[in-house]
């Protein structure tokens, strides 16, 4: 059985990002690769401890998908963000399949790009409630959605986060999201055992 190893964020990722890579495959028959996740914090602290985290993935003897929010300080391109983690990877193992997903501005902005999916999660959200057109320019989806809620009730991403992935659209997020449609080319590229690219 093939493994695919994704380093992600935080705690909710932990369920919620295997839920989606898993969903993401079975929609393109693959249904023999195991998921595992690695919490290894946000994306400044990957950069600077990337070597060691790279090197613990390697153990688990997957392919490896980074899949981080995209909202630092200093995240202005994500092309040009990926480039040091390729590098650093192609300097440890270069034969190894690695990709890097980033989601922008972060993972819950993928809820922000499917209403019908949040709301059937969400059902405190008003109906009258109006996404918004752009949910990649959003900053804090996370926060979106708790004041998108009546008073007292909030958005929590260890309890609502693999919920609304569960029934996630994938079609409609491939129209919606480009983070969407770069994680799906990056799963499917390390399925397909790529090595290390840009």
């Amino acid at each position: 059985m093939k493994k695919l190893l994704a380093i992600v964020e935080g705690e909710g990722d932990l369920k919620a990002v295997p839920e989606l890579l898993r969903r993401i495959l079975h929609h393109h028959q693959h249904f023999e690769v195991e998921v595992l996740a690695h919490k290894r914090g946000d994306l400044p602290k990957i950069h600077a401890n990337f070597e060691n985290v790279f090197k613990m993935a390697i153990k688990e003897d997957a392919a490896i998908l980074l899949l981080i929010d995209f909202d630092c300080k200093d995240c202005d391109c994500v092309v040009k963000s990926a480039a040091p983690f390729y590098e650093k990877a192609l300097a440890l193992r270069p034969e190894w399949p690695f990709k890097v997903s980033f989601m922008v501005k972060e993972f819950e902005t993928l809820f922000l790009a499917d209403r019908d999916a949040t709301r059937k999660i969400l059902k405190d959200i008003p109906e009258v409630t109006a996404f918004p057109s752009s949910p990649e320019s959003v900053r804090g989806a996370k926060e979106w959605l708790s004041k998108a809620m009546p008073s007292g009730i909030a958005y929590k991403e260890t309890v609502h986060q693999v919920k609304i992935v569960s029934q996630l659209n994938l079609n409609h997020l491939r129209e919606r999201s480009p983070s969407y449609r770069h994680l799906e080319k990056a799963v499917l590229a390390l399925v397909s055992n790529e090595t290390i690219n840009r």
